[in-house]
């Protein structure tokens, strides 16, 4: 098993084994090193897992087919309240969104026992620091372990309020965007890109679809669904692929598609394009280049180089990016061209063809 070297809150979290040298420990945001092996390693007995990020389930996958008795491990937006053993502590990875951290934590007091307490580790870029303030308002005690290569890490007790009855449904939202003269409902989870508005450059992408051809369609980083949900109401037929490698994106993307009485849709974890099969007739995205805090292209470096050989001929590739991310050449070298169809608001759209 190859996993990615240790990351700072990882490392803090090791400084501080002993804290949880416990019966079972559940990881909320387990990031994808080899944290998992080396506290199982040094005395725990038993870890259940919660990713939201695919591409982390699939690097922890064969761990747990090799720890199947200690480490199970869930890629979905929430852990389900009935564990298969009492819980002796809750290790929470801090997240950019205060609203997810806001969601993942009610979570956590849904199935917290009595005098469990709750850890919450994260970088200081990532604002953990504001998090001690914060945690007092649904914990009697809280305070810092540790901290070190700019990271913190908390310890909170005492819940103030259990929630009365934690279901994932409760926290959907439902909000109209307008893009080109057209209303769309969309619903979407905290946590998930643009949660609860239209981002800009997505707005900027949808001006320049005044017709899309029946056929099948890729939306590759789907987020909430918004694309896909503004093709759908354009003429034609079309069967739709929404891609993300977010659970709460997908679960999203899935009761926007629903709700518009879509029948031809199908919503697909995937890192990057590793889980797509088939040759479509458009792809589309405004393709991610954040990870947390930090910039990530090389995913989506990736998919511009793949995404030729998965259009049949004729087939468009569509996308909106920051004007400044250098994403044209690649275009340019997997197509042999690149069309700018708008640039507006420091967003560019790019068009290439399968010819």
């Amino acid at each position: 098993m190859t996993f990615l070297p240790l990351s700072n809150p990882s490392q803090l979290v090791i400084r501080n084994q002993e804290q949880f040298e416990l019966e079972h420990l559940v990881v909320v945001g387990l990031p994808a090193d080899d944290l998992a092996m080396r506290l199982l390693d040094d005395g725990v007995g038993f870890i259940t897992a919660l990713t939201r990020d695919f591409s982390a389930y699939r690097c922890l996958l064969p761990l747990e087919s090799r720890l199947t008795d200690r480490f199970s491990l869930t890629f979905a937006p929430v852990l389900s309240a009935e564990l298969s053993r009492p819980v002796d502590g809750v290790l929470v990875f801090l997240q950019k969104s205060k609203p997810l951290m806001d969601f993942w934590l009610e979570m956590v007091l849904n199935f917290l026992p009595e005098g469990v307490p709750v850890w919450l580790v994260g970088e200081n870029d990532e604002g953990i620091k504001s998090w001690k303030k914060r945690l007092k308002g649904s914990f009697g005690v809280v305070k810092s372990v540790d901290n070190a290569r700019h990271c913190v890490l908390l310890e909170a007790l005492e819940p103030l309020k259990k929630p009365d009855n934690f279901t994932l449904e409760q926290w959907f939202e439902t909000f109209s965007v307008s893009a080109a003269s057209m209303d769309m409902d969309i619903t979407s989870l905290p946590g998930v890109f643009s949660h609860g508005r239209l981002d800009r450059g997505t707005q900027v992408l949808l001006e320049t679809l005044d017709v899309v051809p029946s056929g099948k369609v890729l939306d590759f980083g789907c987020g909430a669904g918004v694309i896909s949900a503004y093709i759908n109401a354009m003429a034609g037929d079309h069967d739709f692929t929404l891609v993300d490698c977010d659970a709460l994106a997908l679960a999203s993307s899935n009761k926007t598609m629903s709700a518009l009485g879509s029948k031809s849709f199908a919503v697909l974890p995937s890192d990057g394009l590793s889980e797509v099969t088939g040759q479509f007739d458009m792809i589309i995205s405004n393709p991610p280049f954040h990870q947390g805090v930090k910039t990530h292209y090389e995913v989506t470096e990736q998919f511009l180089s793949q995404s030729h050989q998965m259009l049949r001929r004729g087939g468009e590739l569509r996308i909106v990016a920051n004007s400044f991310l250098r994403y044209p050449p690649i275009i340019q070298k997997a197509f042999g061209h690149c069309e700018t169809l708008l640039t507006k608001d420091g967003f560019s759209v790019y068009r290439a063809v399968n010819r």
